[in-house]
């Protein structure tokens, strides 16, 4: 098996010891894909229809993004109204594009290196633990970005998850130093590294572009932060590492967060209750993206992490299991389908306020993720209906879709044109079989099948919506097709109603 160590740079007495680090992550296969992906999605962006789109389909490629956004809108902080919000596009239009790029951020960094290893993936569940515990913590002393105290916490220990990532060799080498010969982290990273793991973390998050609010959490410490919202952060690495260390007694960890609280109280002040609502607020946050209910390892990891808590700080920590929540939570019995549609069902209305922009994309999310569908686009006829274009879409590489996607309304137009022409709903080769131009234009789509809905108005058919699946895989079944179907005719409904009003 292949080591995962990089290969280290040529030696050069000018380059400082952090930067030389650096250079040799750079030149790792994995590195740079993940620096574009958050550079990207930390990008200044405004709460327009377009950087929206574009953020949504960031979020709708991870699964734990997806779900990390709908309940930030579902908490108590962000949420509206009775019925839990499904969408994630809903829950970005009500969080606003600023706080999902920072959740977005803390996420990519976690599935990108909580996968590589057993090791990575405890070291970035305690950095999700520190980001949840510094978003409660915000929240009960009411800063006014939670968002980004969670942002802060996540990227609290980048220089460990970098070293450990990239490095794992020397990691071993400063974790052997001290458990054995008793060194401090700062002693044992100077003699393997020659700089602690804030340098190289602080060095990251200026090449990301991180707010400067990141490094500040970095560097904070008890008796010396920049600012309230870094002395949270500080505090929330530190109970962490209180209560979540593998090796101690009920007893140590109880006295090390009193020791923290002691140490961060001139500060962060919040009573012992408070602090176990915070660590059980943490704890849940933490369940629903780390525990997959179907590995006992995850499961039994999740209840080391509650009895600790609970040993430390008592009946103010009540975070429950899984299969607790999940029984007495009646939304679980509804299909995704059923929960996405009912949810759309709810802006057709125009006095829901909803802009038609906005039920576009909500029921552009349910077609993607409840087919589910690879890509999928809303089309429309140009004012002169000498043209049929794509107007908006989500999924993989759509945005190089969306510009091919712009046909003349004639016998030159292909297979959309003709299909939304036509009047009538066809998934192919689910309804018949291709024709030989639909053939000849899916092949050079790339694509092995494909469906056109057509949007008629009052009428008149205004344009469509356009689904694909880009790998070879079954048809959809006749149940999928009148899903599908069904969320067309929402969108017809809620443009016809907003003309007609």
């Amino acid at each position: 098996m292949p080591s995962t160590e990089l290969r280290p740079a040529a030696p050069d007495a000018d380059v400082s010891p952090v930067r030389a680090r650096l250079s040799r992550i750079l030149e790792g296969a994995e590195f740079p894909a993940l620096s574009k992906q958050i550079i990207d999605t930390l990008a200044t962006l405004d709460d327009d229809a377009n950087s929206l789109q574009r953020l949504a389909n960031v979020v709708l490629r991870e699964y734990s993004l997806t779900l990390s956004v709908v309940k930030t809108a579902n908490s108590v902080h962000y949420r509206r109204g009775a019925r839990p919000i499904q969408s994630a596009t809903h829950a970005m239009m009500m969080l606003g594009a600023r706080t999902v790029r920072q959740l977005a951020g803390s996420l990519l960094l976690f599935e990108n290196y909580a996968r590589k290893s057993p090791e990575l993936k405890e070291l970035m569940l305690l950095s999700l633990l520190t980001a949840n515990h510094a978003r409660a913590t915000a929240t009960r002393l009411q800063l006014q970005d939670p968002e980004e105290a969670h942002l802060c916490g996540m990227f609290r220990n980048l220089g460990e998850v970098l070293i450990a990532g990239h490095f794992p060799d020397d990691y071993q080498r400063i974790r052997t130093l001290m458990r054995d010969d008793n060194r401090t982290e700062s002693a044992a990273t100077k003699q393997v590294l020659g700089f602690p793991y804030v340098d190289l973390g602080a060095e990251v998050s200026r090449h990301w572009g991180l707010p400067d609010a990141v490094v500040q959490g970095m560097r904070a410490r008890p008796a010396a932060s920049a600012s309230l919202a870094a002395a949270v952060t500080a505090f929330s690495h530190d109970l962490t590492q209180a209560l979540y260390r593998i090796d101690a007694s009920p007893t140590e960890i109880a006295a090390a967060v009193d020791t923290v609280m002691e140490q961060h109280g001139a500060r962060v002040k919040l009573s012992r209750e408070q602090v176990g609502g915070v660590v059980t607020d943490a704890l849940e946050e933490t369940r629903e993206l780390f525990v997959n209910p179907n590995i006992a390892t995850d499961r039994m990891r999740f209840r080391q992490l509650a009895g600790a808590a609970r040993s430390a700080l008592g009946d103010s920590v009540t975070a429950h299991d899984h299969e607790a929540e999940s029984a007495a939570n009646p939304h679980h019995e509804m299909s995704l389908r059923a929960r996405l549609r009912a949810e759309l069902e709810d802006i057709v209305d125009p006095a829901s306020n909803a802009a038609i922009g906005a039920v576009l994309l909500q029921a552009i999310e349910a077609i993607v993720r409840g087919g589910p569908f690879d890509r999928v686009l809303a089309c429309f006829f140009t004012a002169d209906r000498m043209q049929l274009a794509a107007r908006t879409g989500l999924g993989d590489g759509v945005e190089a879709l969306i510009a091919k996607f712009e046909f003349p309304v004639s016998v030159r137009g292909g297979p959309v044109v003709a299909i939304t022409q036509q009047r009538q709903a066809t998934y192919l080769p689910a309804d018949r079989s291709f024709t030989q131009a639909e053939l000849r234009w899916a092949q050079q789509m790339q694509i092995p099948q494909f469906g056109v809905f057509p949007l008629i108005v009052l009428g008149k058919v205004v344009g469509c919506l356009y689904c694909d699946r880009t790998q070879e895989a079954s048809v959809p079944d006749r149940a999928t097709v009148r899903f599908t179907k069904s969320i067309a005719d929402l969108v017809v409904d809620a443009i016809g109603r907003r003309r007609s009003g």
